[in-house]
């Protein structure tokens, strides 16, 4: 098996370490409306989904570096952020913070992120059980597509198929495949906590420590697991 044959997994990794959920919150409502990411691609401007996007983003690190005092303001979880995945710190290119938005419930828009690993991160979710919803590619694909935002996904078409991811628990690291699938946001009620972390590496020489984890880590929760397969 190969990290391409799985769609989501729970990653078998340290525990995620407690967090200081409001003052977590607190410093993104200070920094997300004043930060500025050179060149991000931000989908929440994009009309066809502006009302589905369902996120306050933020980068604690971008380009190797930490921004707005992350690192100096919570300490433990920047270190967790690379050591949990057996990196140096120098490997760590990015982080993305996800809390989603308190008005938002329903279902996210459909995409697929352009990170090279899919690691993920919960530091919190009050709604654990079907949280994410996922819908392979026809094609077993080895690189990512270009998915773009075309709801129709007419240019990379889809199976009839939708899976729903489930946490083991409220706080896990997780995996997420970006190139066989593409994956939205499910919540049920407004106003519950959700902060979920993309660990991103652009380090080619760790792609098979992280495909050693994945494997593992889905024939450990294979009762969790969601798996490619051809459609029938």
């Amino acid at each position: 098996m190969d990290a391409l044959d799985i769609l989501y997994t729970p990653l078998d990794t340290p525990e995620v370490p407690d967090v200081d959920v409001t003052r977590l919150l607190e410093w993104v409502a200070t920094h997300t409306t004043s930060q500025k990411i050179p060149g991000r691609l931000d989908a929440s401007k994009d009309p066809a989904v502006a009302n589905s996007y369902p996120w306050n983003i933020i980068y604690p690190r971008n380009n190797t570096a930490w921004l707005c005092n992350f690192d100096k303001e919570f300490p433990q979880l920047a270190e967790y952020f690379y050591k949990a995945f057996d990196m140096d710190e120098s490997d760590l290119f990015s982080v993305v913070m996800l809390p989603v938005k308190t008005e938002f419930s329903g279902l996210g828009f459909w995409h697929s992120d352009p990170d090279k690993f899919g690691l993920r991160i919960y530091l919190e979710n009050q709604e654990p059980d079907e949280f994410l919803k996922i819908r392979p590619t026809v094609f077993p694909y080895t690189a990512r597509p270009l998915f773009g935002l075309d709801p129709t996904f007419k240019d990379t078409p889809l199976q009839d198929s939708t899976y729903s991811a489930t946490l083991r628990k409220r706080k896990q690291t997780f995996y997420i495949n970006n190139t066989r699938a593409v994956h939205a946001v499910q919540a049920f009620r407004p106003g519950t906590i959700r902060i979920a972390v993309i660990i991103a590496s652009i380090n080619p020489n760790l792609k098979q420590k992280f495909n050693d984890l994945i494997v593992r880590s889905a024939e450990k929760y294979k009762d969790l697991a969601i798996l490619w397969e051809p459609q029938k």
